[in-house]
């Protein structure tokens, strides 16, 4: 039965359950096989698995005929053993009577190929017809499965992403379009289409065109205007998908819903996390790059104010093709998911529990073999268990403190550096990382990774790089937060394209000149000249710049470095502005980590913030704080194979090993700890 009450979601709890579990997919299985795993589980303290995600040729084996019998009597055994069930959706994986008799749903390539049954994440997400399919299956899950007392959460689909470029996508494309821009004159007026006379006479006649970066093999990309509202569009079209389901399953439940996002920067999960109530997402990074996780954690624990989902990583190797060792060893395991928990996670499902013996992905790492036998790795599983029940409480009831720093990340500059790059090393998800995330991680200072809509209020320091273009009312919230006393670092590359991804033909910044105390010179390139160039100042540590620079005039701002050599020779290249009772520095180019740091801290050190700790950069820090804001503690690990020194600010103790921490501590390769402070005098 539906609630009688309006879809709604859950309440966010202040202090989640921590889970640790696994995806498992009892429909491979005998059902006398059942029992054995779930009884495996509880050996190890597995308290929750996820379900169901791919079993919708189970469920309905054929069109409009459903079997759920079978699923309840597997949550009735979870429950019976105090294991707590995700369910997934089933939409990646439609049966082969749904592609056979409706082919329209099937995804359609570039080329006009259309997808084969087999696979995953081969549908249209547009298409009605599909759509519908999956809006009744979804409905007869929660209508059978939803009141069962051991659901405890829902995750939509498995990691979605990709685009379809059929006849009928075509036609919902141009009707979007229509409703974005009114008239096909406004159009052509807003994307400049008289260049090259790529003018249309009606919506109609408007392509669908894959992405390619212009090079000699490829002579001439499709017009960035375009581009940029195809990838809109098509993340409209995922955040639509999504939220069908979502309304479904609360119109019979208020377990929360998810879905596990990919690192993919071509889905705006900030988006598509809007109609979702818990940020979920999956993680293979290896332990050589676990520093490439640190900024998906900081995203998604900014996100929302329930605790972030570690909804798929490998519990030892994976293997979508080639098999790759993920965590290495035993130790990498308990690391990297302590790491996850630490930084502000409350759930860890491994992919998978028990080895497939038919299928794509038999050789990926697992918990269990199909034989059912234990695999590499089940003892640091089992201690990590155990020791997350043992404190528990304490992190429950100590969260991961505010940060006073955020780094803002833009999934539609992601997309224009890629659809109109300065250079083909233009890789914005690798620049943002390395050029300005992580030399704050390396420095120990917490921060977030927030997006454009994010409310700025609670931050005292904001780094905005890379900013192609602002949506509307950002360049207006950016200029109130600097005024109110925000410290904000600026650049490169920042608002030199309108929304519409064009250039602006008034101020070379849209606007932001104001902010920067300063206008445009001009902008040139660095490419093959970085060795025959540096950016310098009486206080700056001489960098060599990279990719693109921007000069500047200056107004009320003063200079802080100049460029030496290439096109830029002795025009300012890094600014400092006062405005109202803020600070803007403002960066014309990349600068490397020292001089980048070295800007930083003067905008951290003028506004009071201080970072976490100090000493080896391997050592991640994660500072704890109770629910009233008062600094109660530390998340510690060693990431690197090798010992690393660390120096928090406060003294304490470690909970997990009884070590004292108080001045430089060496930890040993891969070690965790959980400082406990000493309490305030």
């Amino acid at each position: 039965m539906t609630r009688e009450t309006a879809p709604a979601p859950p309440p966010v709890p202040l202090d989640e359950p921590i889970l640790i579990g696994a995806s498992w997919y009892p429909e491979m299985w005998d059902a006398a096989e059942w029992p054995k795993d779930i009884a495996r589980m509880r050996e190890l303290g597995f308290r929750i698995v996820r379900l169901f995600e791919f079993a919708w040729k189970r469920f309905e084996p054929e069109e409009g005929v459903f079997d759920f019998a079978w699923a309840r009597e597997v949550l009735d055994l979870c429950h019976g053993a105090g294991i707590a069930v995700m369910i997934g959706t089933p939409t990646a994986a439609p049966p082969a009577w749904l592609t056979e008799t409706y082919a329209e749903v099937l995804q359609t390539h570039p080329d006009g190929r259309r997808a084969v049954h087999g696979k995953r994440k081969h549908y249209n997400h547009h298409s009605r017809v599909y759509r519908a399919h999956c809006a009744r299956i979804v409905r007869a899950m929660a209508e059978n499965l939803g009141d069962h007392p051991a659901v405890h959460s829902w995750q939509i689909d498995n990691e979605m992403s990709g685009a379809d470029y059929g006849t009928e996508t075509r036609a919902l494309f141009h009707k979007w379009l229509e409703a974005r821009y009114g008239t096909i004159e406004a159009l052509n007026e807003a994307w400049g289409l008289h260049f090259w006379s790529q003018a249309y006479d009606h919506f109609g006649q408007i392509p669908m065109v894959e992405s390619r970066v212009g090079s000699i093999e490829v002579p001439e990309r499709h017009h960035p205007s375009l581009l940029m509202a195809q990838a809109r569009f098509q993340n409209n079209g995922w955040t639509e998908f999504i939220d069908t389901q979502c309304r479904i399953l609360r119109e019979y439940s208020d377990c929360p819903i998810t879905s596990n996002m990919t690192e993919n920067p071509g889905m705006h999960w900030y988006q598509h996390n809007r109609v979702l109530d818990a940020v979920g997402t999956s993680c293979y990074k290896d332990l050589a790059h676990y520093p490439w996780t640190l900024y998906t954690f900081d995203r998604m624990r900014a996100e929302k104010a329930r605790p972030y989902w570690l909804l798929e990583t490998a519990p030892s190797w994976s293997a979508g093709g080639r098999i790759w060792n993920i965590h290495m060893h035993g130790d990498g395991i308990r690391a990297f998911s302590w790491l996850s928990l630490l930084m502000g996670g409350s759930m860890i499902l491994y992919w998978q529990w028990r080895q497939h013996w038919a299928g794509q992905e038999m050789l990926h790492g697992t918990l269990v073999t199909a034989t059912g036998g234990w695999r590499p790795g089940v003892e640091a599983h089992r201690r990590l268990a155990a020791e997350v029940a043992d404190h528990e409480a304490w992190l429950r009831a100590h969260p991961p403190a505010p940060a006073e720093t955020a780094v803002l990340y833009s999934n539609e500059t992601a997309w224009a550096l890629s659809i109109d790059p300065h250079d083909d090393g233009v890789v914005y998800n690798k620049l943002w990382r390395d050029d300005f995330h992580l030399p704050l991680v390396e420095s120990h200072f917490h921060r977030d990774a927030i997006p454009e809509e994010a409310d700025l209020s609670a931050y005292r320091v904001l780094v905005v790089p890379l900013l192609h273009f602002m949506k509307e009312g950002t360049a207006d919230k950016l200029r109130r937060w600097v005024e109110a006393g925000g410290r904000l670092f600026l650049g490169p590359m920042v608002h030199t394209r309108t929304e519409e991804y064009t250039l602006w033909r008034d101020r070379v910044y849209g606007g932001l000149e104001d902010l920067m105390g300063a206008d445009s010179l001009y902008g040139f390139p660095h490419k093959w000249m970085e060795e025959r160039t540096t950016v310098e100042g009486p206080d700056f540590p001489a960098a060599q710049p990279k990719i693109w620079g921007e000069a500047f005039v200056q107004r009320e701002a003063a200079v802080l470095a100049r460029y030496r050599g290439g096109y830029g020779d002795g025009q300012p290249a890094v600014i400092d502005h006062r405005f109202g009772a803020g600070r803007v520095i403002t960066c014309g180019t990349f600068t490397g980590a020292a001089a980048y740091m070295r800007l930083f801290r003067m905008l951290a050190e003028d506004a009071g913030v201080l970072p976490a700790a100090g000493g080896d950069p391997s050592v991640i820090v994660v500072p704890r704080a109770a629910r009233n804001g008062t600094a109660t503690g530390y998340g510690i690990v060693n990431i690197s194979e090798a010992s690393a020194a660390v120096a928090l600010a406060r003294a304490g103790t470690d909970r997990l090993s009884g070590k004292r921490f108080e001045g430089p501590v060496t930890l040993e390769p891969l070690q965790v700890a959980l400082v406990e402070c000493d309490p305030s005098a």
